[in-house]
């Protein structure tokens, strides 16, 4: 981007887009004691926390930080300019007890919120006007903010004896040495004995908070996390969703998400008040207010804990590696449970742990160790229930919401796909054994070579690309040539004469042997029809389930099978509506067919180029600020 660009986005920036973070500037003609007697004046409930005894004056350069209570925030932000403007003024970080946006550290609130209410609570005034924390809130408030949100860089050494890595701009050191001694508690500040007297305080963050707090706090690293005690692997898939009190009613909606996502669900706690108490405290940084949603999620109120057998690990070499499953199925589940919930009402439902350590530390809040104990049992029964019968040779992609799938070295048959089964999940494999046992007279249905009482072992297909006429732009799935469709016809109808139905009959679950010819290798949702079938051009393999269908596994939705049981019947896939398939074929039915595939590439691509080109232009400079913007105006509107 040319300089005079850069400066356009930037002075454009400053006039449309207030900063994220928790500075502002003293709005343009309001003096600093006059923004105080304001304050007071209106009883706001706030601190100064901090290089506060010669207020009013203050160093040239430096910030005044303040702590206030959520709901004087935006009285304290209606003082204030986004922006310094042509007249510089005085700099503030404002944080609020909550976190809110915008008044947040690293994401989680500056203090624990109980932390942070006390300091508020118990504040006092310096010469009549300025609010700051009690002697005994100042010297831990500070010591909180010189070993956690500071650490080497508040110029404090780590232990006795040991000199400083890094030098500050303020005497931590001299000022906390002060401090502990009018509070007759002399003491000669470190970073590591300060951790220790804050953690005697209950004031140590909690784990989760402590991995946000380090990637700018590198003592964080080195105290917490450089030396990992060795913990057993079979903690890796563990998670626990941890759901608030106003989405206590909805545990069974929950429980069947979670399933629905892949997660084998171990123990439901129910917890009391005592257990909801310290959780409030110990996860989340403390951190249970409403934050940005129109209403509060109450306090944690139950924990599902859950497994999760094939994990997508961050880093697969470290407990501290993120499951990128759980943020995915938290937000679904999280919009399970707000599906009709008004605009007005919306709440935060549902926190999770992120990786293994974290959901230990979660299952330590509750305060026994049975529980613990328990779910290490289970958690040890379900691997080894989802265990290989037979050497893996390579996995293969997948889901594995259901079941795993790999390739292995079998002894009779050589190399063939194995699929095994969670035991959440055995009505799949029950389909899927039933097709291979008594539809093998059907040519698609793969074969089967052996069963165990979770798993099948299928041939290996080789696949030659035979039923592919070209493959849809940006997408899993691929246009079939008009035998691979009439194959497929034929495959429905024969499953609808015996009253059955498949759906999630998708293109990428098919292979085309040289030998074998057609296979669909997913018969996961294979299922009979409750009452009396419908007539063969109405069937769910077609059309999918209708809307007032209840009993009914139906996967999860997408662009190509809104209106179809499968994609495989999408007219983009086989450029024709279901009705014209089943119809007596007519004489240009198949240069119709290969246009209107042709038509819907096209319209795929065109998709494809423009949702390219928008990622490119939301990553350059001027879409980061249009970004900005938009969430701004999403603020405001919520407010």
């Amino acid at each position: 981007m040319p300089p005079a660009s850069r400066r356009l986005r930037r002075a454009a920036g400053r006039l449309v887009t207030p900063p994220a973070g928790a500075r502002r500037h003293l709005a343009p003609g309001l003096e600093l004691e006059d923004f105080f007697a304001v304050l007071k004046q209106r009883q706001v409930c706030y601190v100064v926390l901090r290089w506060f005894d010669q207020l009013p004056r203050v160093d040239a350069g430096e910030d005044v930080d303040l702590l206030v209570a959520d709901d004087d925030l935006e009285q304290v932000r209606g003082l204030m300019s986004p922006r310094a403007w042509v007249r510089a003024t005085q700099a503030f970080d404002i944080y609020s007890v909550g976190g809110l946006p915008g008044s947040d550290f690293r994401g989680v609130p500056y203090y624990s919120p109980r932390f942070a209410r006390a300091v508020l609570a118990d504040g006092e005034w310096l010469h009549d006007s300025y609010r700051v924390p009690s002697l005994q809130h100042h010297y831990l408030s500070l010591a909180y903010h010189a070993v956690y949100h500071k650490g080497y860089a508040s110029g404090l050494p780590d232990s006795a004896g040991a000199a400083p890595r890094q030098q500050s701009d303020h005497d931590y050191e001299g000022v906390l040495a002060e401090l502990a001694t009018r509070l007759g508690q002399p003491r000669a500040p470190t970073l590591d004995s300060l951790d220790r007297h804050l953690a005697d305080q209950d004031l140590r963050p909690p784990r989760d908070t402590l991995e946000r707090l380090e990637a700018g706090n590198p003592w964080v690293y080195d105290r917490f996390f450089a030396d990992q005690p060795q913990v057993d692997r079979i903690w890796t898939g563990l998670a626990v969703f941890v759901l608030r009190e106003r989405a206590r009613p909805h545990l069974d909606v929950a429980v069947q998400e979670l399933d629905r996502q892949g997660f084998e669900v171990l123990q439901v706690v129910e917890l009391s008040a005592e257990q909801s108490e310290a959780a409030s405290h110990l996860l989340r940084g403390g951190n249970w207010e409403r934050g940005p949603w129109p209403v509060s999620g109450g306090p944690p109120s139950t924990y599902v804990i859950a497994y999760d057998v094939a994990p997508q690990l961050s880093d697969p070499d470290d407990l501290r590696g993120t499951n990128v499953r759980i943020p995915r199925a938290k937000e679904l589940l999280r919009s399970r449970l707000l599906a009709g919930v008004a605009p007005d009402a919306l709440y935060n439902p549902v926190h999770s742990s992120d990786n293994a350590l974290q959901a230990l530390d979660y299952l330590d809040a509750l305060g026994t160790g049975e529980v613990r104990t328990r779910v290490q049992e289970l958690a040890q029964q379900l691997v080894e229930s989802v265990s290989w019968p037979y050497p893996v040779l390579r996995p293969l992609p997948g889901q594995a919401r259901r079941a795993q799938v790999a390739v292995v070295e079998h002894p009779v048959h050589g190399p063939s796909v194995c699929k095994v089964f969670r035991p959440g999940a055995m009505r799949f494999f029950e389909r899927e054994l039933r097709a291979r046992e008594h539809l093998g007279d059907l040519p698609e249905v793969p074969g089967l070579l052996e069963r165990g009482a979770n798993w099948i072992l299928t041939p290996l297909y080789d696949d030659d690309g035979s039923h592919v006429r070209r493959h849809l732009p940006g997408r899993a799935e691929a246009q079939l040539v008009p035998g691979a469709t009439a194959a497929l016809v034929a495959f429905a109808l024969a499953l609808h004469e015996r009253g059955l139905f498949l759906l999630d009959l998708s293109t990428h679950n098919l292979v085309s042997d040289p030998a074998a010819g057609l296979k669909v290798l997913d018969l996961e949702f294979l299922q009979e029809y409750a009452g009396a079938a419908p007539a063969p051009a109405a069937s769910y393999t077609f059309h999918g389930v209708p809307t007032a269908a209840q009993g009914y596994d139906v996967p999860q939705r997408t662009s190509l099978t809104a209106h179809v049981g499968g994609s495989a019947f999408h007219p983009a896939v086989t450029g024709s509506s279901v009705d014209a398939l089943l119809a007596p074929r007519r004489p240009l039915d198949g240069p119709r067919r290969a246009l209107v595939q042709v038509a819907w590439y096209l319209l795929l691509l065109e998709k494809e180029r423009v949702a390219a080109l928008r990622t490119r232009v939301l990553a350059s400079p001027w879409g980061r600020d249009v970004r900005k913007v938009r969430q701004v105006v999403r603020r405001l509107r919520h407010r």
